[in-house]
Protein backbone atom coordinates (compact mmCIF):
# COMPACT_ATOMS: atom_id res chain seq x y z
CA UNK A 1 0.00 0.00 0.00
CA UNK A 2 1.24 3.37 -0.69
CA UNK A 3 1.84 5.95 2.35
CA UNK A 4 -0.86 7.61 1.44
CA UNK A 5 -3.38 5.32 0.57
CA UNK A 6 -4.77 5.38 4.52
CA UNK A 7 -5.65 8.91 4.14
CA UNK A 8 -9.42 9.40 3.34
CA UNK A 9 -9.97 10.90 0.10
CA UNK A 10 -12.50 14.09 -0.14
CA UNK A 11 -14.71 12.35 -3.09
CA UNK A 12 -14.88 9.64 -0.60
CA UNK A 13 -16.34 11.26 2.21
CA UNK A 14 -18.32 13.99 0.99
CA UNK A 15 -21.88 11.52 0.09
CA UNK A 16 -21.46 10.65 4.05
CA UNK A 17 -20.97 14.51 4.85
CA UNK A 18 -23.84 16.07 3.07
CA UNK A 19 -26.21 16.40 5.19
CA UNK A 20 -23.70 17.50 8.12
CA UNK A 21 -22.29 20.11 5.17
CA UNK A 22 -26.33 20.63 4.28
CA UNK A 23 -27.02 21.99 7.70
CA UNK A 24 -23.60 23.31 7.78
CA UNK A 25 -24.04 26.13 4.98
CA UNK A 26 -27.63 27.12 6.65
CA UNK A 27 -25.42 28.55 9.74
CA UNK A 28 -25.26 32.57 10.54
CA UNK A 29 -26.39 35.74 8.33
CA UNK A 30 -24.37 36.30 5.05
CA UNK A 31 -23.84 40.18 6.70
CA UNK A 32 -21.72 38.69 9.47
CA UNK A 33 -19.38 36.85 7.08
CA UNK A 34 -18.86 38.89 4.35
CA UNK A 35 -15.65 38.07 2.58
CA UNK A 36 -12.68 40.90 2.54
CA UNK A 37 -11.84 42.02 -1.21
CA UNK A 38 -10.09 39.89 -3.48
CA UNK A 39 -6.52 39.74 -4.44
CA UNK A 40 -4.68 39.36 -7.77
CA UNK A 41 -2.77 36.28 -7.75
CA UNK A 42 0.20 37.82 -9.29
CA UNK A 43 3.61 37.80 -7.68
CA UNK A 44 1.98 36.92 -4.25
CA UNK A 45 4.61 35.08 -1.70
CA UNK A 46 1.93 33.18 0.03
CA UNK A 47 0.10 31.10 -2.87
CA UNK A 48 -4.53 31.76 -2.03
CA UNK A 49 -4.65 27.56 -1.22
CA UNK A 50 -1.66 28.28 0.97
CA UNK A 51 -2.98 31.09 3.39
CA UNK A 52 -3.33 29.03 6.70
CA UNK A 53 -4.54 29.92 10.75
CA UNK A 54 -4.27 28.61 13.86
CA UNK A 55 -7.42 27.70 15.47
CA UNK A 56 -5.77 29.21 18.77
CA UNK A 57 -5.73 32.28 17.37
CA UNK A 58 -9.61 32.03 17.48
CA UNK A 59 -9.90 29.80 20.65
CA UNK A 60 -12.41 32.06 22.32
CA UNK A 61 -14.98 31.16 19.30
CA UNK A 62 -15.06 27.39 19.93
CA UNK A 63 -16.11 27.55 22.94
CA UNK A 64 -19.24 29.71 23.04
CA UNK A 65 -22.47 29.08 22.18
CA UNK A 66 -22.89 30.52 18.76
CA UNK A 67 -25.60 32.26 16.71
CA UNK A 68 -27.53 29.16 15.79
CA UNK A 69 -27.38 27.32 18.74
CA UNK A 70 -28.29 30.58 21.15
CA UNK A 71 -31.19 30.65 18.94
CA UNK A 72 -32.17 26.69 19.28
CA UNK A 73 -31.84 27.49 22.99
CA UNK A 74 -33.86 30.90 23.24
CA UNK A 75 -30.82 32.57 24.59
CA UNK A 76 -29.50 36.05 23.75
CA UNK A 77 -25.94 35.67 21.18
CA UNK A 78 -22.55 36.91 22.38
CA UNK A 79 -22.20 40.20 20.31
CA UNK A 80 -19.45 42.18 19.23
CA UNK A 81 -17.48 43.62 16.14
CA UNK A 82 -16.17 41.60 13.26
CA UNK A 83 -15.24 44.80 11.31
CA UNK A 84 -17.62 46.60 8.52
CA UNK A 85 -18.10 47.11 4.89
CA UNK A 86 -14.23 49.03 4.76
CA UNK A 87 -13.00 46.47 6.74
CA UNK A 88 -9.44 45.64 6.91
CA UNK A 89 -8.67 48.46 4.20
CA UNK A 90 -10.05 50.68 6.79
CA UNK A 91 -8.84 48.89 10.55
CA UNK A 92 -11.01 51.42 12.09
CA UNK A 93 -14.34 50.62 10.68
CA UNK A 94 -15.76 47.81 13.47
CA UNK A 95 -19.10 47.64 11.77
CA UNK A 96 -22.31 47.20 13.20
CA UNK A 97 -22.80 45.40 16.44
CA UNK A 98 -23.53 41.76 15.21
CA UNK A 99 -24.13 38.10 16.65
CA UNK A 100 -20.94 36.75 17.35
CA UNK A 101 -20.30 33.07 15.46
CA UNK A 102 -19.49 30.00 18.17
CA UNK A 103 -18.52 26.46 17.37
CA UNK A 104 -16.44 24.92 14.61
CA UNK A 105 -19.03 25.18 11.73
CA UNK A 106 -19.59 29.24 12.11
CA UNK A 107 -16.16 30.21 12.60
CA UNK A 108 -15.20 28.17 9.71
CA UNK A 109 -17.58 29.88 7.71
CA UNK A 110 -15.91 33.54 8.96
CA UNK A 111 -12.31 32.10 8.27
CA UNK A 112 -13.32 30.81 4.77
CA UNK A 113 -15.36 34.01 3.79
CA UNK A 114 -11.85 35.92 4.99
CA UNK A 115 -9.87 33.92 2.78
CA UNK A 116 -8.53 31.36 4.53
CA UNK A 117 -7.76 28.55 3.37
CA UNK A 118 -6.01 25.86 5.63
CA UNK A 119 -6.76 25.01 9.02
CA UNK A 120 -4.82 24.43 11.90
CA UNK A 121 -6.11 22.81 14.64
CA UNK A 122 -4.87 23.73 18.48
CA UNK A 123 -7.51 21.03 20.08
CA UNK A 124 -10.72 19.90 18.21
CA UNK A 125 -12.88 20.78 21.28
CA UNK A 126 -16.39 23.38 21.30
CA UNK A 127 -19.35 24.65 23.27
CA UNK A 128 -21.68 21.12 23.42
CA UNK A 129 -24.82 23.22 22.23
CA UNK A 130 -23.25 24.09 18.98
CA UNK A 131 -23.92 21.54 15.77
CA UNK A 132 -21.31 18.70 16.34
CA UNK A 133 -21.67 18.49 19.88
CA UNK A 134 -18.55 18.62 22.50
CA UNK A 135 -15.29 16.36 21.70
CA UNK A 136 -14.90 12.78 22.73
CA UNK A 137 -12.19 11.98 25.00
CA UNK A 138 -10.57 9.50 22.67
CA UNK A 139 -8.89 7.71 25.94
CA UNK A 140 -10.80 7.86 29.20
CA UNK A 141 -8.46 7.03 32.24
CA UNK A 142 -5.33 7.00 29.38
CA UNK A 143 -7.04 4.02 27.77
CA UNK A 144 -8.87 3.97 24.57
CA UNK A 145 -11.85 1.31 24.16
CA UNK A 146 -13.58 0.50 20.84
CA UNK A 147 -16.39 3.24 22.57
CA UNK A 148 -14.44 5.59 22.79
CA UNK A 149 -12.16 5.09 19.62
CA UNK A 150 -15.48 5.08 17.44
CA UNK A 151 -17.43 8.01 19.25
CA UNK A 152 -13.76 9.84 18.71
CA UNK A 153 -13.55 9.17 14.64
CA UNK A 154 -17.16 10.29 14.04
CA UNK A 155 -16.81 13.52 15.87
CA UNK A 156 -13.50 13.42 13.34
CA UNK A 157 -16.17 13.02 10.27
CA UNK A 158 -18.56 15.67 11.43
CA UNK A 159 -15.51 18.01 11.65
CA UNK A 160 -14.26 16.82 8.68
CA UNK A 161 -18.16 17.57 7.00
CA UNK A 162 -17.82 21.26 8.62
CA UNK A 163 -14.21 21.75 6.62
CA UNK A 164 -15.94 20.66 3.28
CA UNK A 165 -18.61 22.39 3.22
CA UNK A 166 -16.38 26.01 3.82
CA UNK A 167 -14.09 24.69 1.35
CA UNK A 168 -11.19 24.33 4.08
CA UNK A 169 -8.49 22.32 4.26
CA UNK A 170 -6.86 20.31 7.88
CA UNK A 171 -3.12 21.21 7.45
CA UNK A 172 -1.86 20.06 10.82
CA UNK A 173 -2.47 20.37 14.52
CA UNK A 174 -0.95 20.86 17.77
CA UNK A 175 -1.96 17.52 19.53
CA UNK A 176 -0.96 14.48 20.90
CA UNK A 177 2.74 13.14 20.74
CA UNK A 178 3.22 9.89 22.77
CA UNK A 179 5.78 9.45 25.58
CA UNK A 180 7.17 6.07 24.62
CA UNK A 181 8.29 5.12 21.43
CA UNK A 182 10.03 2.27 19.60
CA UNK A 183 13.85 2.78 20.12
CA UNK A 184 16.58 1.78 22.91
CA UNK A 185 16.00 4.98 24.58
CA UNK A 186 12.53 4.96 25.31
CA UNK A 187 11.05 3.49 28.33
CA UNK A 188 11.11 0.11 28.51
CA UNK A 189 12.67 0.51 25.03
CA UNK A 190 9.48 0.37 23.16
CA UNK A 191 5.98 1.99 22.74
CA UNK A 192 3.66 1.17 25.17
CA UNK A 193 0.37 -0.21 24.74
CA UNK A 194 -1.84 2.68 25.80
CA UNK A 195 0.56 5.33 23.96
CA UNK A 196 0.17 3.27 20.57
CA UNK A 197 -3.43 2.66 20.70
CA UNK A 198 -4.17 6.45 21.48
CA UNK A 199 -1.66 7.44 18.51
CA UNK A 200 -2.94 5.06 15.98
CA UNK A 201 -6.48 6.68 17.14
CA UNK A 202 -5.51 10.41 16.85
CA UNK A 203 -3.84 9.34 13.51
CA UNK A 204 -6.95 7.95 12.04
CA UNK A 205 -8.75 11.16 13.23
CA UNK A 206 -5.72 13.11 11.57
CA UNK A 207 -6.46 11.17 8.23
CA UNK A 208 -10.22 11.68 8.35
CA UNK A 209 -10.08 15.35 8.30
CA UNK A 210 -7.37 15.06 5.20
CA UNK A 211 -4.24 16.09 7.41
CA UNK A 212 -0.74 15.54 5.68
CA UNK A 213 0.72 16.61 8.85
CA UNK A 214 0.37 16.11 12.63
CA UNK A 215 2.22 17.73 15.36
CA UNK A 216 2.60 19.36 18.87
CA UNK A 217 3.24 23.07 20.17
CA UNK A 218 5.97 21.85 21.78
CA UNK A 219 9.99 21.12 20.74
CA UNK A 220 11.35 17.65 20.11
CA UNK A 221 12.07 17.89 23.76
CA UNK A 222 12.34 20.34 26.47
CA UNK A 223 14.64 23.40 25.60
CA UNK A 224 15.78 24.07 29.22
CA UNK A 225 18.10 20.82 29.00
CA UNK A 226 20.64 22.63 26.20
CA UNK A 227 22.64 19.39 26.44
CA UNK A 228 23.31 17.83 23.23
CA UNK A 229 22.14 13.96 24.72
CA UNK A 230 18.41 14.71 25.16
CA UNK A 231 18.20 16.19 21.94
CA UNK A 232 20.22 13.10 20.28
CA UNK A 233 17.51 10.92 22.06
CA UNK A 234 14.60 13.02 20.84
CA UNK A 235 15.83 12.69 16.99
CA UNK A 236 15.78 9.02 17.92
CA UNK A 237 11.97 9.33 19.08
CA UNK A 238 10.97 11.25 16.52
CA UNK A 239 12.32 9.39 13.40
CA UNK A 240 10.46 6.79 15.05
CA UNK A 241 7.09 8.26 15.42
CA UNK A 242 7.36 9.07 12.02
CA UNK A 243 7.98 5.60 10.68
CA UNK A 244 4.44 4.92 12.35
CA UNK A 245 2.59 8.05 11.01
CA UNK A 246 4.08 7.55 7.30
CA UNK A 247 1.88 4.43 7.34
CA UNK A 248 -1.11 7.08 6.97
CA UNK A 249 0.72 9.19 4.84
CA UNK A 250 1.15 11.96 7.76
CA UNK A 251 4.64 13.56 8.84
CA UNK A 252 4.65 14.65 12.74
CA UNK A 253 6.25 17.97 13.41
CA UNK A 254 7.52 20.04 16.51
CA UNK A 255 6.99 23.49 16.87
CA UNK A 256 9.70 25.82 17.69
CA UNK A 257 9.65 29.18 20.33
CA UNK A 258 12.95 30.69 21.01
CA UNK A 259 14.70 28.69 23.40
CA UNK A 260 14.63 26.26 20.64
CA UNK A 261 17.20 28.48 18.59
CA UNK A 262 19.55 28.78 22.19
CA UNK A 263 22.94 27.48 21.28
CA UNK A 264 23.50 23.78 21.93
CA UNK A 265 25.71 22.51 24.96
CA UNK A 266 27.92 20.33 22.83
CA UNK A 267 31.50 20.95 23.96
CA UNK A 268 33.89 20.39 27.21
CA UNK A 269 33.48 21.95 30.46
CA UNK A 270 35.02 25.57 30.26
CA UNK A 271 36.34 28.03 33.05
CA UNK A 272 34.29 31.62 31.90
CA UNK A 273 34.99 34.72 33.50
CA UNK A 274 32.44 37.16 31.77
CA UNK A 275 28.71 37.25 31.84
CA UNK A 276 27.40 35.88 28.57
CA UNK A 277 24.92 38.91 28.22
CA UNK A 278 26.93 41.97 28.88
CA UNK A 279 30.11 40.90 28.69
CA UNK A 280 31.47 42.50 32.48
CA UNK A 281 33.66 40.30 34.60
CA UNK A 282 32.25 37.42 36.52
CA UNK A 283 33.96 35.04 39.23
CA UNK A 284 35.82 32.38 37.09
CA UNK A 285 32.16 30.05 36.66
CA UNK A 286 32.71 26.33 35.24
CA UNK A 287 30.06 25.55 32.27
CA UNK A 288 29.34 23.19 28.98
CA UNK A 289 31.17 25.14 26.10
CA UNK A 290 29.13 25.72 22.86
CA UNK A 291 30.19 24.94 19.49
CA UNK A 292 27.73 27.66 17.95
CA UNK A 293 25.33 25.25 16.66
CA UNK A 294 21.26 25.68 17.67
CA UNK A 295 19.31 23.05 19.47
CA UNK A 296 17.18 22.45 16.71
CA UNK A 297 19.83 22.20 14.07
CA UNK A 298 21.15 19.67 15.99
CA UNK A 299 17.83 18.17 15.83
CA UNK A 300 17.87 18.24 11.45
CA UNK A 301 21.32 17.44 11.30
CA UNK A 302 20.49 13.73 13.45
CA UNK A 303 17.13 13.05 11.60
CA UNK A 304 15.96 12.09 8.28
CA UNK A 305 14.52 14.68 5.70
CA UNK A 306 12.86 11.75 4.09
CA UNK A 307 11.08 11.58 7.63
CA UNK A 308 11.61 14.62 10.07
CA UNK A 309 9.30 18.13 9.21
CA UNK A 310 9.27 21.24 11.77
CA UNK A 311 7.19 24.05 12.37
CA UNK A 312 9.12 27.39 13.24
CA UNK A 313 7.10 30.52 14.43
CA UNK A 314 8.59 33.44 12.20
CA UNK A 315 7.89 35.41 15.73
CA UNK A 316 9.44 33.67 18.00
CA UNK A 317 12.45 33.09 15.67
CA UNK A 318 13.42 36.36 15.85
CA UNK A 319 12.68 36.80 19.36
CA UNK A 320 15.76 34.20 19.60
CA UNK A 321 17.84 36.52 17.42
CA UNK A 322 16.92 39.04 19.74
CA UNK A 323 17.93 37.00 22.67
CA UNK A 324 20.67 34.72 21.56
CA UNK A 325 23.42 36.39 20.17
CA UNK A 326 26.25 35.36 22.87
CA UNK A 327 27.89 32.14 23.65
CA UNK A 328 31.13 30.54 25.54
CA UNK A 329 32.98 28.20 23.25
CA UNK A 330 34.78 25.39 23.44
CA UNK A 331 37.97 28.03 25.40
CA UNK A 332 35.54 29.34 27.31
CA UNK A 333 35.63 32.87 25.34
CA UNK A 334 32.56 35.00 25.00
CA UNK A 335 31.70 35.13 21.71
CA UNK A 336 29.15 37.20 19.49
CA UNK A 337 27.15 34.43 17.27
CA UNK A 338 23.79 35.74 16.07
CA UNK A 339 20.88 33.60 15.05
CA UNK A 340 19.30 34.21 11.15
CA UNK A 341 16.07 33.09 11.13
CA UNK A 342 15.32 33.43 7.44
CA UNK A 343 19.60 31.92 6.40
CA UNK A 344 18.27 29.26 8.78
CA UNK A 345 15.15 27.83 6.82
CA UNK A 346 17.10 28.82 3.36
CA UNK A 347 19.16 26.26 3.99
CA UNK A 348 17.49 23.46 4.75
CA UNK A 349 14.26 25.30 3.64
CA UNK A 350 12.19 21.85 2.59
CA UNK A 351 12.47 20.64 6.33
CA UNK A 352 10.28 24.04 7.50
CA UNK A 353 7.07 22.37 6.49
CA UNK A 354 4.98 24.71 7.98
CA UNK A 355 5.19 28.42 9.70
CA UNK A 356 3.69 30.36 12.12
CA UNK A 357 3.09 33.60 10.77
CA UNK A 358 2.98 35.84 13.80
CA UNK A 359 4.03 39.05 13.50
CA UNK A 360 5.42 41.66 15.78
CA UNK A 361 6.17 45.29 16.49
CA UNK A 362 9.73 46.06 18.19
CA UNK A 363 9.68 46.45 21.81
CA UNK A 364 13.34 48.60 21.53
CA UNK A 365 14.42 46.95 24.04
CA UNK A 366 18.60 46.42 24.05
CA UNK A 367 19.89 43.07 22.39
CA UNK A 368 19.36 40.32 24.75
CA UNK A 369 16.85 41.91 26.99
CA UNK A 370 13.06 40.87 27.21
CA UNK A 371 11.27 39.21 23.84
CA UNK A 372 12.53 42.39 21.60
CA UNK A 373 9.06 42.12 20.25
CA UNK A 374 5.63 42.48 21.07
CA UNK A 375 2.73 40.51 18.69
CA UNK A 376 0.31 42.20 16.36
CA UNK A 377 -2.01 41.24 13.97
CA UNK A 378 -0.39 40.27 10.19
CA UNK A 379 0.74 42.91 8.22
CA UNK A 380 0.16 45.76 10.95
CA UNK A 381 2.01 48.83 9.78
CA UNK A 382 3.99 48.54 13.10
CA UNK A 383 5.84 45.35 11.81
CA UNK A 384 9.26 45.21 12.14
CA UNK A 385 9.46 41.67 10.79
CA UNK A 386 10.39 41.79 7.54
CA UNK A 387 7.85 39.26 6.12
CA UNK A 388 8.63 39.95 2.07
CA UNK A 389 12.19 39.55 2.26
CA UNK A 390 11.63 36.73 4.20
CA UNK A 391 9.17 34.45 2.21
CA UNK A 392 10.92 35.64 -1.17
CA UNK A 393 14.35 34.27 -0.38
CA UNK A 394 13.77 31.60 1.83
CA UNK A 395 13.36 28.99 -1.24
CA UNK A 396 10.92 26.19 -2.31
CA UNK A 397 8.19 29.07 -3.07
CA UNK A 398 4.65 27.38 -2.65
CA UNK A 399 5.51 24.77 -0.54
CA UNK A 400 5.57 25.99 2.66
CA UNK A 401 2.38 26.50 4.66
CA UNK A 402 2.13 29.29 7.27
CA UNK A 403 -0.55 29.63 9.48
CA UNK A 404 -1.61 33.16 10.89
CA UNK A 405 -1.10 32.70 14.72
CA UNK A 406 -1.64 35.94 17.94
CA UNK A 407 -1.60 34.61 21.28
CA UNK A 408 -2.99 37.99 21.87
CA UNK A 409 -5.89 38.25 19.69
CA UNK A 410 -8.81 37.25 21.71
CA UNK A 411 -10.49 40.59 23.50
CA UNK A 412 -12.19 38.48 26.33
CA UNK A 413 -15.61 39.96 27.56
CA UNK A 414 -14.96 43.80 26.93
CA UNK A 415 -14.01 42.48 22.98
CA UNK A 416 -15.53 39.36 22.01
CA UNK A 417 -15.22 40.36 18.61
CA UNK A 418 -11.54 41.24 18.40
CA UNK A 419 -10.05 37.59 17.23
CA UNK A 420 -12.26 37.70 14.37
CA UNK A 421 -11.52 41.36 13.38
CA UNK A 422 -7.77 40.73 14.13
CA UNK A 423 -8.06 37.41 11.80
CA UNK A 424 -10.07 39.22 8.64
CA UNK A 425 -7.24 41.93 9.12
CA UNK A 426 -4.25 39.40 9.07
CA UNK A 427 -5.78 37.68 5.83
CA UNK A 428 -5.28 40.77 4.08
CA UNK A 429 -2.15 41.28 5.35
CA UNK A 430 -0.97 37.54 4.27
CA UNK A 431 -2.78 38.11 1.05
CA UNK A 432 -1.05 41.59 0.01
CA UNK A 433 1.95 39.89 0.47
CA UNK A 434 3.83 40.22 -2.39
CA UNK A 435 7.86 40.00 -3.96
Amino acid sequence: MALHDKRISRRGLMAGAGAVAAAAATLGPASVFGPTRAFAAEGRLIPAGKLGTITFTQRDVPGRVGIAASAALGVPPTMGYVGGPNFPEDPTDFGPLVPLPGGWAELFDFLAACGFKQIEFAGYGQNAANPGGAAPNPAPGGVTTPASRAAYLAYGRTLRGFLDAYGLEAIGNHGFIPNTWNGPNSPGGAMSVNDYERFQTELEFASILGMPYMGTGNDPTSANNRNIEPWTIAGEKWEALNQLSLAWGIHLYPHNHSPAYNFLQDGPMVTVTQDRLTGAPIAPTVVRGESGKRLMQHYLDITSPDLCVVEMDIFWAHVAEHQHRWRYDWEGNRVEDIFDPLATVAMQTMRYALFHAKDGDSTGEPPGVGNGYNMIPFGDPRSDIDFGTFFKNMGARGYHNPNYEQDNAPGGSADPGQSLRFSKFSAAGMANLRG
